[in-house]
């Protein structure tokens, strides 16, 4: 059975705040919702599972979904990364990520963006 990780968005992540460390925390909670998944997928390529190298290929992911919406990497928006996480959540649930994962994490993400909002 996979086990699928529930990250959480903490206080002092939203601590100066702006559209790049919100980018850095979709990544982060990419990564955890997704973390068994990747390790699934790369032992079945016969490659390793190291957290590094998992990382990397969610910024890959991610960076990938940033370009099929034509948005720039490095000067992200706020609607830029909603797309994003839209386009996330359907990959994760093709991916067989359970509804309450991909609903626990939109609600994270969501309370970044209202943050995101107020700045």
């Amino acid at each position: 059975m996979k086990t699928f990780n529930r990250w959480c968005l903490e206080p002092e992540d939203l601590k100066e705040l702006d559209a790049v460390k919100a980018r850095d925390l979709i990544i982060e909670c990419f990564f955890d919702a997704q973390k068994e998944t990747l390790a699934r997928a790369k032992k079945t390529l016969g490659q390793g599972a190291e957290t590094d190298e998992m990382k990397r290929a969610t910024v890959s992911i991610i960076k990938v979904t940033f370009k099929e919406i034509g948005a720039d990497w490095n000067r992200p928006t706020k609607e830029t990364l909603g797309k994003v996480v839209e386009i996330l959540a359907k990959k994760s649930q093709m991916w067989g990520t359970p509804p309450d994962i991909i609903e626990h994490h939109r609600e994270q993400l969501g309370r970044l963006f209202r943050v995101l909002d107020q700045r």
